[in-house]
């Protein structure tokens, strides 16, 4: 069996895979390097530079995505998949498949599922939070701020201190489902209403009910208009094609 202090390191790895899957992979190759991790053969491409570098690509990619809501939705399956081979593989470097009996592909898989299942209940508290930004209410910015310190202060413990590394996942596990739910209740308070004709739980915004289908009145209507910065940004844009079709103007008016 795989000792305590393995299974501990197992699960923190895996548990970060499924948050930024490029820090755990770069976690292990950089504990590597330090003499925390013993690598197997097979994996010891790893500590290359370029597939560090790779890594690192893999994180900034997975950061933008989250600060990118179209983004986050249309690469929603790749994030899925750099997860769980992030997770299986973590799992397996940093064990150096020394498995105790178990098998190799029991720990992969293992290591894939917590992953896996990090990053769906992730995307649970993404979705809440998401229905509550606004102009003055931004928790998604909190939110990944809070995942991007959390992520690496795990990854550090996942072979420092196991066992912390254990309480820090129950941690963020627990207080994934408790922000999920307040997020939720906060959406349902703040811009949720019955319909008059199902009672089901519908936007303030809505005109029309998707349970039952009925036209309904309008309770807030959407405010369409640019934000001060989005309008700052457009006046500077005109600005600047305005400044450039004159120049070109003068150009050509000259001989």
């Amino acid at each position: 069996m795989i000792s305590y202090s393995l299974a501990s390191q197992a699960i923190g790895l895996s548990s970060a895979s499924g948050t930024r899957a490029g820090l755990s992979l770069l976690a292990v190759a950089l504990a590597s390097h330090q003499g925390y991790v013993t690598l197997p053969p097979e994996l010891a491409w790893m500590t290359h530079p370029g597939a560090m570098a790779g890594f690192a690509v893999i994180l900034l990619f997975e950061m933008m995505t989250d600060r990118d809501e179209d983004a986050h939705m249309l690469l929603g399956l790749v994030q899925y998949g750099l997860s769980a081979a992030g997770g299986a593989m973590s799992v397996m470097a940093s064990l150096g498949v020394a498995t105790q009996g178990t098998p190799e592909w029991a720990v992969g898989t293992g290591g894939a599922v917590l992953a896996v299942g990090m990053l769906a209940l992730r995307r649970k508290v993404h979705t809440e939070f998401a229905g509550l930004e606004s102009e003055l209410f931004h928790p998604m910015k909190w939110n990944n701020r809070l995942q991007e310190g959390g992520v690496l202060g795990l990854c550090v413990a996942v072979f420092v201190a196991p066992a912390i590394a254990l309480a820090i996942v129950l941690v963020m596990v627990a207080a994934g489902v408790v922000a999920g739910v307040m997020a939720h209740r906060m959406e349902e308070r703040l811009f949720r209403r019955p319909c008059p004709a199902c009672g089901a739980a519908i936007r303030v915004e809505a005109s029309r009910c998707l349970g039952c289908r009925a036209d309904v009145p309008v309770a807030k209507h959407l405010d369409l208009r640019l934000g001060d910065k989005a309008q700052a940004a457009v006046r500077a844009a005109f600005a600047s094609v305005t400044t450039a079709t004159m120049k070109l103007g003068r150009s050509a008016e000259k001989p």
